[in-house]
């Protein structure tokens, strides 16, 4: 990769432009060049995108510039991995925080996996994600099984009936092809109840937390997504609902086609870039949105876009199922991307190397040091 376009990659990962093919090119690059070795091969001016990344963060935020941010080349040496960019800003009400030591790790968390839980129409429950569930299931009309590339496919021999529910736990998601071809991908600590084959008017499916969607086409039969707080209707389109009970708001971003957003007496229509935010109180609203850090998840990244700590370890406890202790937690936000694949102990030293925040993780819980 050449100087000059490394540079301008650089830059367009930290300003939230860069598509998420950019991202794992990068990733892609960072990872051959320090495990060749190659100190001939090009390096980014760090110095120099440092003060852009620091200028366009300034400058998107309305806030003051951030205390530090991680310079891969040092970060890689150290962890291993491709951490891009992660940069962290207090709120001006804070003050800096003080250095500590490094993160304490009891026991080291490992990434989540793809597992999940099929329970069928008759009550039977399918433990997903062992080597050998290729056949899960075969009942009157319809056959059930794991294609090779590992999501669950429906596909209709005859007309099948009843409900069938696939739950991911914490540290687990999965990928379903619904008897219609609508794709599913559940995200850690989701579940998805849907019919066996679908029949009548509409196509109806229950979301708990959170779902990324492509539906198949079919201007007859809507489909139609219920939450504990909303629902979301749709023809033929891909996006992204995060229903999850402990989010501050409910919501659903689109990235192809046309949907409606309904709450009680309320609703919008989304456009592609466009995401529905429901709150605890009822109130709907749109506003622009930032497609790529919506679905990071499903592509193996964390992507956090002036995303609370908060809200980083509510992520990160569901990835890797443990808890988190929100006492104290600084009121901080991050930009910057970690991949979903490196254990515990890696994601939390990207977080460090940014924010002067420090860790402990004792007894599966997730804590701030003081």
């Amino acid at each position: 990769m050449e100087q000059e376009a490394l540079q301008r990659l650089l830059e367009k990962i930290s300003d939230g432009t860069a598509t998420d093919d950019e991202i794992a090119s990068y990733l892609r690059y960072c990872e051959a060049t320090e495990k060749a070795g190659e100190r001939s091969l090009p390096r980014p001016d760090t110095e120099g995108v440092e003060l852009r990344m620091l200028a366009a963060i300034h400058q998107r935020t309305g806030r003051r510039k951030p205390r530090r941010m991680v310079r891969y080349w040092y970060a890689a040496a150290a962890m291993l991995t491709g951490l891009i960019a992660l940069v962290a800003y207090l709120k001006p009400e804070r003050h800096a925080a003080k250095p500590a030591m490094a993160t304490s790790v009891q026991q080291d968390i490992p990434a989540g996996t793809d597992k999940a839980v099929l329970t069928l129409a008759n009550g039977k429950k399918i433990t997903l994600g062992t080597a050998d569930d290729e056949a899960v299931a075969q009942q009157a009309g319809l056959k059930v099984y794991r294609s090779d590339s590992g999501e669950i496919v429906y596909e209709a021999t005859g007309a099948g009936s009843g409900f069938h529910e696939i739950s991911t736990p914490r540290g687990g998601q999965y990928r379903v092809v619904l008897q219609d071809g609508s794709k599913v991908w559940l995200n850690a600590a989701s579940s998805l109840r849907y019919p066996a084959t679908f029949t009548g008017s509409t196509r109806t499916v229950e979301l708990k937390g959170e779902a990324y969607f492509e539906i198949a086409g079919n201007a007859r039969q809507p489909f139609i997504v219920h939450t504990p707080s909303q629902q979301v209707e749709v023809l033929g389109t891909h996006f992204n609902v995060n229903a999850y009970e402990d989010n501050a708001h409910t919501q659903t971003t689109l990235l192809e086609g046309r949907v409606r957003v309904s709450a009680g007496h309320n609703g919008v229509i989304l456009n592609p870039g466009e995401q529905a935010s429901l709150n605890h109180q009822g109130a709907l609203s749109k506003a622009p949105a930032d497609a790529n850090a919506a679905v990071a998840w499903k592509n193996g990244y964390f992507i956090f876009n002036d995303t609370y700590l908060t809200e980083v370890l509510q992520q990160l406890s569901r990835w890797y199922n443990v808890e988190a202790d929100f006492k104290a937690v600084p009121n901080m936000r991050y930009n910057g991307v970690i991949p979903r694949n490196v254990p515990l102990s890696k994601a939390l030293e990207m977080l460090e190397f940014t924010g002067g925040v420090k860790f402990n993780v004792n007894n599966n819980i997730i804590s701030v040091r003081h």
